[in-house]
């Protein structure tokens, strides 16, 4: 459950505060894509590679969860970084 709430949390905080302004929309749609593209494709690559492999194949599935994991973090921080670059340049300058 907390794990749940934490995927939640993060997949809002990529899905919306990281989309350029105006263009909310089209990361959404880009977003949900991707979740559709998992459940549809997920349960077939997971059961030949679960059933089909055995051992291996968990042994695969384990190694591939920080794996795919570990690289969002930097990715994340990366894309805010460059937001926030992209806010600062987008500011009026105020001449008193």
């Amino acid at each position: 459950m907390v794990a749940e709430m934490g995927q939640s949390a993060g997949s809002s905080q990529l899905s919306f505060d990281l989309a350029p302004e105006g263009h909310v929309g089209e990361y959404q749609g880009l977003f949900g894509t991707g979740v559709t593209v998992a459940r549809t494709l997920g349960p077939l690559l997971l059961t030949a590679l679960l059933v089909e492999w055995g051992t291996p194949g968990w042994l695969l599935l384990g190694g591939a969860m920080p794996g795919a994991s570990y690289p969002m973090g930097p990715a994340a921080r990366w894309a805010a970084g460059r937001r926030a670059e992209d806010d600062r340049v987008r500011q009026p300058v105020l001449v008193p």
